[in-house]
């Protein structure tokens, strides 16, 4: 099997070779499939998997030339951008799911896309990114675990993908803990950046999150011959997984919202405070200055010129008014 490379730092595309991998499976059991040799061993399986790179010139050739696979499904497994849903084509199932980016470097939210075509016979994949759940799958098939179906492969590639999305919910979820506990000990002002990022990432993250949803619940609806009762019921479960997921990280971002608003409070009742603190200084030397200007007019006539002690007296009737002006404010709980 000619192996593809890894996708580079940060999650770029994966220019490698055109076939990701595949198997042919017997009886539930898989060997493993050769680009080369792939048209004559196909049809001596019972089904088969191939997972390819839709970035490579030949993965696209070789979609578009097969005429066993309909047309809108040729074009939905080369389409440049997709959103989680499941169509309807012909006698298959056309499937766009997502999964967590964690290839090394890349934004777990900038979400891995996998495009399914799936019949009786063949299960055709492709994606654009290394998609950890996929290469899970191939290791636990190397490992040898049988799949009897193609519907139990599909269910078992949702529930990956669903499984590695839950640390980060988790993630954001804690981020957001650690937010609030900052904010209870005092460290609202640090702590801005961090919940606008995690705000960020919720909503990206729920941008896809929430179709997943659906397009599996369609999945577990689904009546037709593809899947078996108890593939339904995984399907089913790991939708509900997939609900879960969409709750917890709609509360997330119900509670970043909630923590926004009160730092917007903290920061208005600062401003106020501050401001409450600068009128009553002003009060204070309103008349303090009143009595200075008075006293430092040059006219004929001003008392206490020839005093001696008459600067100390002003200085002392200054500090009186001061004094009595403080006591007042805190009467009136200014202070």
């Amino acid at each position: 099997m000619q192996a593809a490379t890894p996708a580079g730092p940060s999650g770029d595309f994966d220019t490698g070779p055109p076939f990701v991998f595949g198997f042919g499976f017997k009886d539930g059991a898989a060997s493993e499939m050769h680009w080369e040799d792939l048209a004559a061993r196909e049809a001596g399986y019972d089904w088969v998997w191939l997972h390819l790179n839709m970035n490579n010139v030949e993965t696209q050739r070789w979609v578009r030339a097969r005429t066993d696979i309909p047309y809108a499904a040729r074009e939905a497994l080369l389409a440049g951008e997709t959103r989680p849903r499941v169509s309807a084509v012909a006698d298959g199932l056309m499937i766009n799911l997502r999964g967590v980016n964690l290839n090394e470097g890349a934004d777990p939210e900038d979400m891995v896309s996998i495009r399914v075509w799936m019949s009786a016979r063949r299960i055709v994949s492709t994606r654009r990114r290394r998609l950890r759940a996929a290469m899970d799958i191939r290791d636990e098939i190397l490992g040898g675990r049988k799949f009897a179906a193609p519907g139990l492969l599909v269910a078992r590639l949702a529930g990956q993908l669903t499984q590695r999305m839950s640390p980060f919910v988790e993630q954001i979820d804690e981020r957001i803990d650690d937010v609030e506990d900052e904010m209870l000990t005092g460290a609202g002002e640090r702590v801005r950046a961090r919940l606008a990022a995690a705000r960020h990432e919720a909503v990206l993250f729920r941008r896809f999150i929430a179709p997943q949803r659906e397009a599996l619940a369609r999945l577990a609806a689904d009546d037709g011959p593809l899947f078996d009762p108890h593939t339904r019921i995984d399907l089913r479960e790991t939708a509900d997984q997939v609900t879960r997921l969409t709750e917890d990280i709609d509360a997330a971002r119900e509670r970043a919202m909630v923590l926004q608003d009160q730092l917007t409070d903290q920061r208005a009742e600062e401003m106020n405070r501050n401001m409450m603190v600068l009128s009553v200084v002003a009060a204070i030397f309103l008349p303090l200055g009143f009595l200075t200007g008075l006293f430092g007019i040059n006219v004929g006539g001003m008392p206490g010129i020839d005093e001696p002690a008459a600067f100390w007296l002003v200085l002392g009737a200054c500090a009186v008014t001061g004094f009595g002006l403080l006591v007042i404010f805190r009467i009136m709980k200014w202070l």
